[in-house]
């Protein structure tokens, strides 16, 4: 009888465990995710993570994506699936974000996809593949806009304002081993 009230004191301690672990899971996730500059630049990563590198080639696209993604993930990360619209406005200026398609990327990437296009007080949010998101001038947003950044070279060649005859291995594409090739099923 001893032993049984031990063992079941033991399940219910180790269940209680995983309930913190998972709210835990969820603070984290949420704390890496606190604007929708954030959020939309961490899904573009995850599109690449299960296409292989490739980012997405319209905005379509990348919704149809985000609408199949692990329900239970998007909760964390606080998207709703079912209003897009407003995961693809910024939150201080109100407009659409410009989203750059079709950017590669991969392990340690940090390539500028997501962008603001008025943002505040003379600067504008710039997220970025890695979760990374920064407000920049003008003239540093313009250069990220165009494909122009110095954080992370191109696949297969040197990093962008490396001398003539610089390494062209470039950083990894394509997801890292053992990542999977789609989109998670539901309840995973």
């Amino acid at each position: 009888m001893f032993t049984r009230l031990i063992c079941a004191i033991a399940l219910g301690s180790a269940i209680g465990l995983v309930g913190c672990s998972r709210d835990r899971t969820a603070e984290a996730v949420g704390a890496m995710n606190t604007s929708n500059a954030q959020r939309l630049s961490n899904m573009y990563a995850a599109y690449q993570n299960f296409k292989g590198g490739r980012g997405p080639s319209t905005e379509a696209e990348f919704r149809e994506f985000i609408k199949s993604y692990d329900p239970n993930k998007l909760k964390m990360m606080n998207i709703n699936p079912d209003d897009l619209d407003s995961l693809f406005k910024s939150e201080s200026d109100g407009k659409p974000f410009k989203v750059r398609y079709n950017v590669g990327g991969g392990r340690g990437s940090q390539d500028p996809v997501v962008f603001e296009q008025e943002g505040k007080d003379g600067k504008k949010n710039v997220g970025y593949t890695g979760g990374l998101v920064e407000e920049v001038d003008d003239a540093t947003y313009k250069q990220l806009l165009a494909g122009k950044s110095n954080k992370t070279p191109p696949a297969g060649g040197p990093p962008t304002g490396a001398p003539a005859g610089a390494g062209t291995k470039g950083r990894p594409t394509g997801p890292p081993p053992g990542a999977p090739t789609g989109p998670p099923a539901p309840g995973q």
